[in-house]
């Protein structure tokens, strides 16, 4: 009978073991998700048509150093080609670039344009 109480304390004591290892890598992993922004693709500032550069130039004050912008573009001249889109109210780097993107992304489809959006670094 000693054996039996033991073995259901041990067992029970696993379990919670178990429980606050899942809890860990759970949390673990939401740490790690604002990192993934990074696998966003990019477009250098000089690349870009001059038109979004000037844009870019406009809002760039504004960006503070967490908001980002990001660009699609089908021409290098037709202005209803191109879309670009800021992130500038945002409390973390990654945050404002996903939200960049997003928002690019909704744009492009709205214009029809088919160039995937890419955030934009200098």
């Amino acid at each position: 009978m000693k054996n039996t109480a033991l073995s259901a304390s041990s067992a029970a004591i696993a379990r919670q073991f178990l429980a606050v290892v899942a809890m860990v890598f759970s949390m673990l992993a939401g740490l790690a998700a604002p990192a993934m922004a990074s696998d966003l693709p990019t477009v250098r500032l000089s690349d870009l048509p001059q038109n979004l550069q000037d844009i870019y130039g406009q809002n760039r004050p504004e960006l503070g150093k967490y908001g980002h912008c990001a660009a699609g573009f089908d021409s290098r001249t037709d202005g209803l080609k191109m879309a670009i889109s800021c992130a500038i109210y945002v409390r973390l780097s990654a945050q404002g670039e996903r939200k960049s993107v997003e928002l690019c992304t909704e744009r492009t489809k709205l214009l029809k344009i088919k160039a995937p959006c890419k955030l934009i670094v200098e």
